[in-house]
């Protein structure tokens, strides 16, 4: 391969996405990655992604996708059996969408943003000199669809005499467009060959796979003896290294066949049977120290992504989001119940009681510290911790910031599901 160091190789990429963005990854396939060959796969609408990849041509060798929502699509409906991954969004894509905005000389009252994270936003404003009051936004989390994110937007420019919303989704750009002003972002040159740079690793190895070592660390809530049991089938070696962390050792050969190409850990799924919280990262290195580097890197992604998720970290700035065989973890968007949520975050059950008494009454706009200080009568140091073990416990979920009329550090809104 003639980009990142990536030996010569050929492999069949199918890119699913909308029309203009399928064309940008062959452009810059064709231009960087000439030992790729690429196979447009276009839609109308995100939510086709999942027949694309079902009514799949035989030689496909991997699935490259324009966003994280047909990806997440065709993840949860389990038709991804060889490496997949997705072009992310990044904040300097929206940085220059802002400054484009400053330029024109429109007045903006409000703007609403999805998809992306919101510490992403928030650099971009401060790197715009804009102010952060009247900003929205919505991150993207599995279960979340277009028609959410349209319902955001309209929801953030009521009432404005001025609004802007910014959307990384096709169908929510043509839902919007006309209605709101809308701006589409689209994904920046480096994410597009860093999205190449990591398919292009997850197909290469069936030679070299065994020759490659993989270390990956194990954080759990609780020391757990039965995880010796559920390493076997990747026929790993493990190490306690302290109370709730695991070492195993393998090679990559084994861990691509034991996950379906890097696609599902049924192993995660184990774990999210008997612990608050679980953490998979694993890295595939040409040494222990660089797999252990790499490792370390999944990890560290692991605790942004929810209380029982996995990385596999293959180099050069390639990781790929392992899911669970059948995982039926519960989200925010799955209500559970109050002794469910007690047991599984430590919190009493009267406490939890009032607190879904105030849930009921506060609809469904998400609650912040302030809101859970108020309706326990706790210290907001004492209704962050206990947010927080909500969130390990699967029953809260960050799903935005307080943008406006605030100083310092905007809170963190919170969605809380409790029956």
């Amino acid at each position: 391969m003639a980009s990142g160091g990536t030996a010569t190789m050929q492999a069949t990429i199918a890119v699913i996405g909308p029309p203009d963005l399928v064309r940008l990854v062959a452009q810059v396939a064709s231009r960087d990655f000439p030992h790729l060959r690429i196979r447009p796969m276009p839609y109308k609408n995100e939510t086709e992604a999942v027949d694309l990849v079902r009514d799949r041509p035989a030689d496909i060798d991997a699935w490259l996708f324009t966003g994280t929502i047909p990806y997440t699509l065709a993840q949860q409906a389990g038709v991804l059996d060889r490496p997949a991954t997705y072009i992310t969004y990044s904040g300097a894509t929206l940085y220059r969408v802002l400054v484009e905005l400053l330029s024109s000389g429109r007045k903006v009252d409000r703007i609403s943003i999805d998809t992306l994270d919101r510490e992403q936003v928030v650099e971009a404003m401060r790197d715009a000199a804009l102010p952060i009051d009247g900003v929205r936004v919505m991150e993207y989390r599995p279960g979340r669809d277009a028609a959410q994110f349209v319902q955001f937007h309209r929801k953030a420019a009521r009432g404005a005499a001025h609004s802007v919303a910014i959307t990384c989704v096709r169908s929510v750009y043509d839902e919007l467009n006309g209605e709101v002003e809308t701006v589409r972002l689209a994904p920046a040159i480096v994410s597009v060959r860093a999205a190449l740079q990591t398919i292009a690793l997850a197909c290469l190895g069936r030679v070299t796979g065994d020759a490659q070592v993989v270390l990956g660390f194990v954080d759990v809530s609780d020391p757990d003896p039965e995880l010796a049991d559920d390493v076997t089938a990747l026929a790993a070696s493990l190490f306690t290294l302290y109370e709730g962390r695991y070492l195993l050792v393998t090679t990559r050969g084994i861990l691509e066949e034991t996950t379906s190409g890097f696609q599902q850990l049924p192993l995660l799924t184990s774990l999210s049977q008997r612990h608050m919280w679980a953490h998979v990262g694993l890295g595939v290195g040409r040494s222990a120290a660089e797999a252990e580097a790499l490792a370390r890197r999944a990890l560290a992604r692991c605790r942004t992504a929810g209380p029982f998720s996995a990385f596999v970290s293959l180099g050069n700035g390639g990781d790929l989001m392992l899911a669970g065989a059948g995982h039926s973890e519960a989200t925010p968007d799955e209500p559970i119940s109050v002794a469910v949520a007690a047991r599984r975050s430590g919190l009493s059950r009267g406490n939890l009681d009032r607190l879904k008494a105030m849930l009921d009454q506060h609809g469904d706009d998400g609650v912040t510290a302030g809101d859970i200080a108020e309706a326990l009568d706790v210290e907001p140091r004492s209704a962050r911790r206990t947010l927080k073990r909500l969130e390990r416990a699967g029953v809260a979920q960050p799903v935005g910031r307080v943008l406006a009329g605030t100083s310092g550090r905007p809170p963190v809104i919170y969605r809380v599901r409790l029956k």
